[in-house]
C-alpha cells in the first residue's frame, strides 16, 4: 500500500513537472515570434500564426504587437493584406477578451481591429467596452483617445462622452499633456474639441496645456 501511494505521488509530480515545462515552452515560443524590426513581422500576423501564452505578459506582448501593425498597417502590404492582418488581431483580441472581459487592452485592439475592417458597429462595441474596463488606464486611454479622434465621424453619443471622459483625464496628467499638445499642433480639427476640454480645467492644467503647445510648435 505504501509504495502504491509513493507510486502515485512520483506520478502527480511528474505529471506537474510535466505541465510546468509546456507552459515554459509556451511563453519562450511567443519570445521568438518575429519581431517588429523583423522582415517577417507583418507576413507572421497575416499568416494567423501569432501565439500567446496564458501568463498575463505573454497576452500583454501580442496585443502590443497587433497595435503595432494595425498603427502601421500600411506595411504589410496591399488591400488583402491588410484585411488579414486586421482578421488575425481581432480573432486574437476576442479571445483574450473572452477569456478576461476585464482586459482593457484587448478591447482597444479588437476596436482597432474593426475600425481596420471597416466594421463601425463592432468598433464602438468594442471602444465602449475599452473604456468601461479601464477608465483610469492613462497608457491605454492615450491610444483609446487617437483611434477616438481617427474614427470621430462615426462616434455615437455614448462613445463621445467617453472620449471627452479621456481627454479630460489626459489633460490632468503631465504626460497627457504632452501627448494632447502634440495633437493639438498637427490635427486643427482636434483643436476646437480639446480647448473645450481644457476651458473647464483648473487654470494650472489650462497653463500646463498651453506651455506644452508652445514648445511642440517652437
Amino acid at each position: 500500500m505504501r509504495r502504491l501511494k509513493l507510486l502515485s505521488m512520483s506520478f502527480a509530480c511528474l505529471l506537474a513537472a510535466l505541465a510546468s515545462v509546456s507552459l515554459l515552452l509556451q511563453e519562450i515560443r511567443v519570445l521568438f515570434q518575429p519581431q517588429r524590426a523583423e522582415a517577417g513581422f507583418y507576413d507572421h500576423i497575416v499568416s494567423g500564426g501569432m501565439q500567446y501564452a496564458p501568463s498575463s505578459y505573454s497576452r500583454k506582448l501580442v496585443l502590443g504587437d497587433c497595435s503595432f501593425a494595425l498603427l502601421t498597417i500600411a506595411r504589410a502590404g496591399g488591400a488583402e493584406q491588410q484585411s488579414a492582418l486586421a482578421r488575425s488581431c481581432e480573432q486574437i483580441s476576442q479571445e483574450i477578451a473572452g477569456a478576461m472581459p476585464t482586459n482593457s487592452q484587448a478591447w482597444y485592439v479588437n476596436a482597432l481591429s474593426h475600425a481596420r475592417l471597416g466594421n463601425v458597429d463592432r468598433f464602438l462595441s468594442s471602444y465602449r467596452r475599452s473604456r468601461e474596463t479601464g477608465p483610469n488606464e492613462q497608457w491605454i486611454a492615450e491610444n483609446r483617445a487617437r483611434l477616438a479622434e481617427d474614427m470621430f465621424a462615426q462616434l455615437d453619443a455614448e462613445s463621445l462622452a467617453y472620449h471627452e471622459a479621456d481627454l479630460t483625464m489626459l489633460a490632468n496628467s503631465r504626460r497627457g499633456t504632452r501627448t494632447l499638445a502634440e495633437r493639438y499642433a498637427s490635427d486643427e480639427g482636434f483643436r476646437e474639441r480639446i480647448i473645450d476640454v481644457v476651458s473647464r480645467l483648473p487654470p494650472e492644467r489650462q497653463r500646463a496645456f498651453l506651455n506644452n503647445v508652445r514648445r511642440v510648435v517652437r
